[in-house]
């Protein structure tokens, strides 16, 4: 049947003929016996779980909820819908984002848009000197608000907040309504009650603990039922007392109520041979789909296809966009005739997308939206199209407990549909295939890259449906592509370095690292983290300017005698020595790719770093500010979701706990993880042991020791350097602090320092600092060559006579201070402006922050005082003190309720990204583990002996670590899909225009320029992309083919070269493929 096909759209139905919508009755003893406390016993509860360790979070939660039962009652909806507003599906929206609330708050509060205070409000993100709350528009909108509120004590309680909400979202578009009630807000509630309120109606608190930490605390069946049910109300009135716990019978999926669907594992590590036997072989044969680009959506439908209803992974309703009865919507008017007659009710699991009869394709996820709101009926227009692979429940009858080959029979038997293949571009059965073997696998997956897909699902056929998870009995296999591991890393940026030209005054490359430990502790502190790898590729100009804008303020100068107690470091080696850092609950996650993991060769923590790492993503950077912006839901992590250390050595045990076929034995190898780093290996000269070092004196000093004299040779001054407990490289530092040592200025590597417009030092300079035990400043006879700025201090003429006659108490002091007084000055002289500015204003806002709690404190009345008292919140741990001495059960949560760690668990893809942007979840860009390219722990054998013959690392040199900033396409080899370069590798020839070819000829320029290596050789071992014209694209499929071996290679339009070079990095390539 073709698919430009489809049965003519039904004539709605009347409304009055349809069945009675479903309710939920309330339990009689989930009632309130008495009236609900004021709303300022939720902001106290509210504003000390902001501050609070983890543990003291679970307790001030615990201690709440057992006091609401005993003051008030058992029906505790009217605070929990409260404390996870982003969950609460009766006021799903309020129509109201920051831009429309700023305008509100003018309004209400008499204030001239374009004033100091107004310009604040509308203009909320941006930094102010001295204060800490830009970027956070509630905290920006209480410091308006504070000094012209009136209220003493808020005079609105839970009750009447309630009620408030309910009406902002009846008013929806109506500005003067809503102008009416940021007034009556104003006059009845506490400017700190206001800030929350706006937290509350944003729906994102920003306290640091998520909906299942909450529901945990609530009752320990809560999360259980949420997951099958997406409804809070239900949740807080089925679970009202605390000691019933729930039965299989209370948590069965329910007609037009969303559940959370069930998730694919990441094959993270696994070959297909070892996946393969995840789901049951070689035994048992399994079950291989497509995954799709689509949106995962749960369809709905009772009453024999009276009533339709949609929603996506996340609970959020489009019945709006698809139609909720026969003759509505996009997609219910068109296929609400497909089911058999018997069908009474049913759900199905499935991906909505975007089908193109006219090209004869499905488009890219994000034209999802648009073809679902045109509506239109013309069969040429692209539509929606819905793709099942899965039915949970049919005629009053529960599925999950099935197994899924039971499930997949019932779906393909004939029982549930009629003729559907008229439905085809519209309503489809996703396509399958059985397998048996990890060849099955590999096949599978290439014969769908060659259709140009992104991957396959491997589904183990005897497991049930579990809502909610993510676990190995779905596994999702991607490709793996040859300039990259086939794995992402989530890391938390621990610093950073100074840009220098279009990046100057902005931290350019970051220091990022990985977390030790796997949970949050007893004690609530904060974690700590190794060092991992510097990232200077793939940010765009605006994830820099980002970064300043939200965090520069918490970037702190680093010091290499003072290096934070969180932060572990190589013992040898600067590429881990930042200019600043940050500290972790500041900070921000971000996404990484690589194409190895080799040894430190600067001596990184962990004691591997990568190879050609690039970020792909900024979590909760501008990319999330636009899709907030349009209501869509993005990820949040900070430093409790980020990669731990043992996940790290999981990723790296990988490959040898694979089984064994080679060895031609049924048995794994036992592999140890170490408790220390096995690898500590320096690529910067020497190794010396930490044994030898004597004194501090040129402590935080780092050397270039460019050449040595015949008396002391380079190996020499090194030693010294180090027993004297400085570093050294073996060449100059990217941001030029480096002090280079040589005798003259006989050698190029020295010239090009000269050429820098560094000093270039002598080495009597160490010899006399030694003696001295102090650092000397650099006079002129210390130096083969003098930089601008130390012919300008004041010592440059002086000579060693004038330096020793320093009085004895400029001595003492120094020794006081531990530090030389010209050491002293020639560093406030060389001291970033811009750094000592930054540390000027965080030991500031530190400050006012103190002085604002204090002063917050003294301001509360007695009513307020009494409440929190009687609420229990004058007992609550304080931050900074100690935990509770009650014992925490570690195992019921972590940061964010979650019962694993999301990273070091089970759960080995945890993704929340709300577009769900491929088959049965979304999974950012991870693709499946190379298993050449990680080293076994604890082997010390050269890396080398590791790569498998014939596979090609990346880069011309085999020591190449990382992307040239300036050279961005350097280390990548490019084919160009000409119909020349076709003829050249037997493949079939083109015509193309002219305009074509001049978009090639454009591209080959812009990669030449930018340092990339061209091919004609599609067998070239080096190569990782190849450019294709998206008007000559008919190769497309050969290319794949006879490139896919051992790695596949990015196939990319010219538009990602022209959009890469246009932001002077390495952009992502998944959205510049040929389609």
């Amino acid at each position: 049947m073709a698919r430009g096909y489809h049965p003519d759209p039904l004539p709605p139905q009347d409304d009055s003929k349809l069945p009675p919508p479903m309710t939920l009755e309330r339990p009689p003893e989930c009632v309130n016996r008495n009236s609900t406390p004021a709303f300022y016993v939720v902001v106290s509860a509210l504003e000390s779980i902001r501050k609070q360790k983890q543990h003291d979070k679970h307790q001030t939660l615990v201690r709440l909820f057992a006091l609401w039962r005993q003051n008030v009652g058992n029906d505790l909806y009217p605070l929990i819908r409260l404390l996870i507003p982003d969950k609460d599906r009766e006021r799903p929206n309020y129509n109201l984002k920051e831009a429309a609330l700023a305008n509100a708050y003018i309004e209400a509060l008499g204030l001239e848009k374009h004033s100091e205070a107004g310009d604040s409000m509308i203009h909320w993100k941006q930094p102010v000197d001295g204060e800490d709350s830009s970027g956070d528009f509630a905290r920006v909108c209480f410091k308006v608000i504070e000094p012209r509120c009136v209220v003493e004590n808020g005079q609105w309680s839970v009750e009447a907040i309630n009620h408030t909400l309910d009406e902002l979202t009846k008013v929806k578009g109506d500005k003067k309504d809503k102008i009416r009630i940021m007034r009556q807000v104003n006059t009845y509630c506490t400017a700190l009650e206001q800030e929350w309120l706006i937290r509350i109606i944003l729906k994102d608190l920003k306290i640091s603990i998520r909906e299942k930490g909450i529901l945990q605390a609530f009752h320990p069946d809560a999360m259980q039922l949420y997951d099958k049910c997406s409804d809070l109300k239900r949740v807080c009135w089925e679970l009202w007392d605390p000691e019933r716990r729930l039965n299989t019978n209370d948590i069965q999926l329910e007609l037009f109520n969303p559940f959370r669907p069930q998730l694919c594992a990441m094959a993270k590590g696994h070959t297909h041979d070892s996946i393969a036997k995840l789901v049951g072989a070689p035994h048992k044969e399994f079950i291989m789909e497509e995954k799709l680009d689509g949106e995962r959506i749960q369809l709905h439908m009772r009453g024999n296809g009276a009533q339709w209803f949609y929603c996506s992974r996340k609970a959020k309703d489009y019945t709006y966009l698809y139609g909720a009865h026969p003759g509505q919507g996009s997609m219910t008017k068109h296929i609400s005739d497909i089911f058999q007659d018997q069908v009474r009710n049913v759900i199905l699991d499935g991906e909505m997308m975007v089908w193109d009869p006219m090209l004869g394709k499905y488009l890219a996820f994000g034209t999802l939206k648009t073809a679902a709101s045109m509506n239109n009926t013309d069969p040429n227009e692209p539509r929606p199209c819905f793709k099942v692979f899965d039915i949970l429940y049919l005629n009053d009858n529960c599925l999950i407990d099935k197994r899924l080959s039971e499930r997949k029979r019932l779906l393909r038997g004939g029982r549930i549909f009629k003729d559907i293949e008229k439905y085809t571009g519209r309503f489809e059965l996703v396509e399958e295939k059985m397998g048996k073997t990890g060849k099955d696998i590999t096949s599978y997956l290439e014969r769908i890259m060659e259709t140009r897909g992104e991957g396959i699902v491997v589904k183990k056929p005897d497991s049930k449906y579990s809502t909610g998870s993510r676990d190995v009995d779905w596994v999702k296999v991607k490709p793996e592509y040859s300039d990259q591991m086939g794995e992402t890393f989530d890391l938390l940026v621990l610093g950073g370095w100074w840009g220098r030209g279009g990046r100057s005054g902005k931290v350019s490359s970051l220091l990022c690292g990985l977390r030790e430990q796997e949970e949050i502790g007893d004690d609530g502190e904060r974690p700590t983290f190794q060092t991992f790898c510097s990232i200077g590729t793939g940010l765009r100009y605006s994830d820099y300017t980002w970064t300043m804008d939200t965090r520069g303020q918490y970037f702190k100068p680093f010091d290499r005698k003072n290096i934070p107690p969180w932060m572990k470091m190589g013992s040898i080696g600067l590429d881990d020595k930042p200019d600043v850092y940050i500290e972790p609950e500041h900070s921000f996650v971000i996404k990484v790719k690589a194409s190895e993991i080799v040894p430190a060769a600067g001596g990184y923590g962990i004691g591997y770093t990568l190879r050609f790492p690039r970020a792909t993503h900024v979590f909760g950077g501008e990319l999330d500010k636009f899709r907030e912006s349009r209501e869509e839901k993005v990820e949040h992590r900070d430093m409790w979701h980020c990669w731990t250390v043992n996940t790290f050595f999981d990723q790296m045990n990988g490959p040898v706990k694979k089984y064994q076929e080679s060895q031609g034995q049924n048995k794994k190898r036992k592999v140890t993880r170490p408790k220390k780093n096995p690898f500590m290996v320096s690529a910067m000269g020497q190794v010396l042991s930490q044994d030898r070092i004597k004194g501090d004196l040129f402590d935080g000093v780092t050397f270039f020791i460019a050449k040595g004299t015949p008396a002391h040779p380079k190996a020499e001054l090194e030693a010294l350097v180090h027993e004297h407990g400085g570093l050294y490289s073996q060449g100059q530092l990217p941001n030029l602090s480096a002090k280079v040592i040589s005798p003259d200025e006989k050698s190029p590597s020295v010239r090009a320092q000269i050429r820098k417009g560094v000093d270039v030092i002598k080495p009597e300079w160490l010899f006399q600092c030694i003696k001295r035990d102090y650092i000397l400043p650099l006079i002129k006879e210390f130096l083969v060559h003098a930089s601008a700025e130390s012919k300008a201090s004041r010592y440059y003429n002086r000579t060693l006579e004038h330096l020793q006659a320093i009085s004895d108490d400029e001595e003492e002091e120094e020794e006081e201070e531990n530090v030389a007084e010209p050491l002293n000055e020639v560093a406030e002289e060389e001291e970033d402006d811009a750094a000592r500015e930054m540390k000027y204003k965080k030991k500031k806002a530190d400050r006012e922050e103190r002085e604002e709690q204090e002063q917050r404190e003294k301001r509360k009345t007695a009513e307020q005082r009494k409440l929190e008292a009687d609420w229990g919140m004058r007992d609550v741990p304080k931050p900074g003190s100690d935990s509770s001495d009650e014992e925490d059960d570690r195992g019921k949560y972590d940061e964010d309720g979650d019962t694993e760690d999301e990273y070091g668990g089970k759960e080995l893809d945890g993704d929340e990204d709300d577009k769900a942007a491929d088959s049965h979840d979304s999974d950012g860009e991870e693709n499946g583990q190379d298993e050449f390219r990680t080293m076994p722990v604890g082997v010390t054998t050269p890396f080398s002996e590791y790569e498998v013959q014939g596979v090609a690392t990346m880069g011309d040199e085999s020591d190449a670590m990382k992307y040239d900033e300036e050279k961005i396409f350097r280390h990548l080899a490019f084919y160009l899909d000409t119909s020349e370069n076709a003829e050249l590798n037997g493949l079939a020839p083109s015509s193309p225009t002219t305009s074509i070819k001049e978009r090639l000829a454009r591209v080959e320029k812009l990669l030449q320029d930018g340092g990339g290596r061209i091919t004609t050789d599609l067998n070239d071992p080096k190569l990782t992309h190849i450019v294709m014209d998206e008007d000559d694209n008919g190769r497309y499929e050969e290319l794949t083919k006879k490139t896919s071996k051992p790695k596949m290679k990015h196939i990319v339009l010219p538009s990602w070269v022209e959009d890469c070079a246009s932001e002077e990095t390495l952009l992502h390539e998944d959205i510049h493929k040929p389609k």
